[in-house]
């Protein structure tokens, strides 16, 4: 953790094992470690990380240490997030699955399960009500947080789904592909609206802007 005003590290985060693929790599973990996502709760207290272990951990950021371990995943954990109130957390998996975590006690709530290739990104809308899942299936698929129903599968792109994510309003989906296009949908009715060409190769990600206009 670095403060970003002056670039001093502030906390170092240690405690899983093995190789880990984007974003922070932390001193302490085993030789060639990486780490593939890391985010910090909507106050700050804490973070979350997805690691190549198979697990997420919830870290302190007083202290740096870790206050619950996801386990459940049976293998590397390409994503994890908070929902909007910070009361669960939702991994996604190589193992082909997305969890749902209560975050006061680690256990897993729901198993989101209907990928049929590693699930590369998860995400909250933004009442938290629905989960938003990318796979490299070449889907993108929506479920009910409270059942884990999956309620719509977006098919249309010609390569892996690497990221999804929804509108402020939670009117419309963003995918981005390997296909090297990004695509807009309907988030009731799951139709395709517009597909965004013009990259040359695959495209990483995609968001909406703040007010849902870009």
């Amino acid at each position: 953790i670095w403060k970003t005003c002056t670039g001093e590290c502030m906390q170092i985060l240690s405690g899983h094992a093995g190789i880990t693929f984007t974003g922070q790599v932390f001193h302490g973990h085993w030789p060639g470690g990486f780490i593939f996502a890391g985010e910090f709760s909507s106050d700050g207290s804490v973070a979350l990380t997805a690691a190549y272990d198979g697990t997420a951990k919830i870290w302190n950021l007083a202290d740096g240490q870790c206050v619950q371990t996801l386990s459940g995943h049976r293998c590397t954990v390409t994503s994890a997030v908070f929902s909007p109130d910070g009361s669960s957390a939702l991994t996604a998996s190589f193992d082909q699955t997305a969890k749902l975590w209560n975050t006061s006690t680690g256990r897993c709530q729901q198993t989101l399960t209907g990928h049929l290739e590693p699930v590369n990104s998860a995400a909250f809308s933004a009442d938290g009500s629905l989960v938003l899942t990318a796979s490299r299936d070449r889907t993108a698929k929506v479920w009910q947080t409270s059942t884990g129903t999956c309620t719509l599968t977006l098919r249309g792109h010609a390569g892996s789904v690497n990221s999804a994510s929804f509108s402020p309003d939670g009117s419309a989906i963003l995918t981005a592909s390997d296909d090297g296009s990004a695509k807009i949908w309907d988030a009731s009715t799951g139709m395709c609206t517009g597909t965004l060409r013009g990259h040359a190769g695959r495209v990483n990600s995609a968001v909406f802007s703040a007010d849902g206009w870009w």
